[in-house]
């Protein structure tokens, strides 16, 4: 079996969301499950290549809005070499992001398949959210026989863009039924020419793949969703075992595992009340958050009620984000009004990630939704139970009661309620909290389960009695 993963980032060479880590997690375990896997990303100026020395492949030119365009394709090692990773150059639309980035490189691709300058055919091509949206558009109108696999990270990002790329791209939109249904607002949605125009499509978890079908949760496409329902399908995703492992783990000071998680998470804990000025006491329970500020999906709203409502005498509260200053303002400002309580970090750092992971005692994730969400995952790993919405991937992952919590419905009550009976337990009944502990750090994340999920998929695609 051979696939052509298209990704627009990849760690650690460019990353801007946990797309990156899917891409370097996944490709690998296919590897090691018999996949001729290959990964190819655009060479944007923020690539960072480190130390990798990049070898040229091929030179090819295309036309792009109506001129020639030179195309650089380079080979750089990845895990130990095994996997091939291409990278596509081009001074002038993939140096730095722009409405035709995504666009270019999906013809890149494409111009990349149809002529072969890979030296390589593969089965599968297997696209990345709405940046490689019109991959599988590019195919099929023009009768080359790859089949697509579209994996949906979150529907909310879309990549709208003006309907002049197409005509830019050299295509004929009269052509295609969904882009004259476009016309009106003169857009055109990646992601959903890549749900209409992919042979099979995923979300990154069963309950995810779910609740797209629904008006609450589809973002507008749910009525194209379910007339391609047939074809979809959920996924969770997994965690890298080997770089989130508390008993390797060098950001934290007292590394331990499951035979010796309770007493490595006092340290931590003691540890991290220390570095944030908190009192030292294994008496007050320290709650965690770690995320992107982004208030239409992470919950900041009722996060933040709760903590302004509770008696913080009897809390202490760590929060690491960024992104929206409006609420990066907001835990900023509880952080300095409740110095003894509250601590608010705003420039991500893996080290205290880390640190928070191993000494917290819960970690809240009240998503609106979450399509996957590594956060509880990580959490998990590290033995910290989290405090979750029964949404999505958090619903896929936790078990309330067992190794973690969840509640319901989307509110600062119903948060405030499940966070206030969690910590009763934890005050008065540590052997249940410590078997809760030691259950979610059984749990099985790893990529071996997903990436043979996959290869179902693949082999699904392959077979011309299943594929109509």
């Amino acid at each position: 079996m051979k696939v052509l993963f298209a990704v627009w980032e990849l760690v650690p060479f460019f990353q801007v969301g946990g797309l990156g880590d899917v891409a370097k997690s996944l490709p690998k375990k296919l590897h090691e499950q018999g996949v001729d896997v290959k990964v190819i990303l655009p060479f944007y100026k923020a690539l960072k290549l480190h130390k990798q020395q990049k070898k040229e492949v091929k030179k090819f030119n295309i036309i792009y809005d109506g001129e020639k365009q030179k195309v650089v394709i380079y080979q750089i090692s990845f895990l130990d070499e095994k996997i091939p990773v291409y990278i596509i150059k081009n001074e002038k639309w993939l140096d730095v992001p722009t409405r035709d980035t995504f666009a270019f490189y999906n013809l890149c691709v494409y111009e990349i398949l149809k002529h072969n300058h890979l030296d390589w055919v593969p089965d599968v091509v297997h696209c990345q959210d709405h940046h490689t949206g019109l991959i599988p558009l590019l195919i099929k109108h023009n009768n080359l026989k790859f089949k697509t696999l579209l994996t949906i990270h979150n529907l909310n990002h879309q990549g709208k863009s003006s309907l002049d790329v197409i005509k830019r791209m050299g295509m004929d939109h009269s052509k295609c039924r969904v882009i004259q249904w476009e016309t009106k607002k003169k857009q055109i949605n990646f992601l959903l020419e890549g749900i209409i125009h992919a042979d099979l499509v995923n979300a990154v978890s069963p309950s995810y793949a779910k609740e797209i079908f629904t008006e609450e949760y589809g973002c507008g496409l749910d009525e194209i969703i379910r007339n391609e329902g047939q074809k979809i399908s959920g996924i969770l995703n997994g965690i890298d075992y080997d770089s989130r492992d508390p008993v390797h783990d060098k950001n934290i000071n007292f590394n331990y595992g499951i035979d010796s998680a309770i007493k490595g998470k006092h340290l931590n804990k003691k540890f991290l009340q220390e570095k944030l000025g908190f009192t030292v006491s294994d008496k007050i329970p320290l709650i965690g958050f770690i995320g992107r500020f982004e208030s239409k999906q992470k919950g900041l709203d009722i996060m933040h009620k709760i903590i302004r409502r509770v008696n913080l005498q009897k809390f202490q509260f760590v929060i690491l984000g960024q992104g929206e200053v409006e609420w990066e303002d907001q835990f900023l400002w509880l952080a300095s009004f409740y110095k003894k309580n509250v601590a608010y970090i705003s420039v991500f750092d893996r080290r205290i990630a880390s640190q928070i992971y191993a000494g917290a005692d819960f970690l809240l994730v009240p998503s609106k939704f979450e399509p996957c969400g590594l956060i509880q995952m990580i959490a998990m790993r590290y033995g910290t139970l989290p405090i979750a919405r029964a949404t999505g991937g958090l619903k896929d992952s936790i078990i309330d009661g067992v190794d973690g919590f969840l509640f319901k419905k989307y509110s600062s009550f119903d948060l405030e309620t499940k966070m206030k009976h969690a910590v009763e337990i934890w005050k008065n009944d540590r052997k249940k909290i410590n078997e809760m502990i030691l259950n979610a750090m059984k749990k099985d994340f790893t990529w071996d389960k997903s990436a043979k999920e996959y290869i179902k998929l693949y082999n699904k695609l392959c077979s011309p009695s299943e594929i109509s």
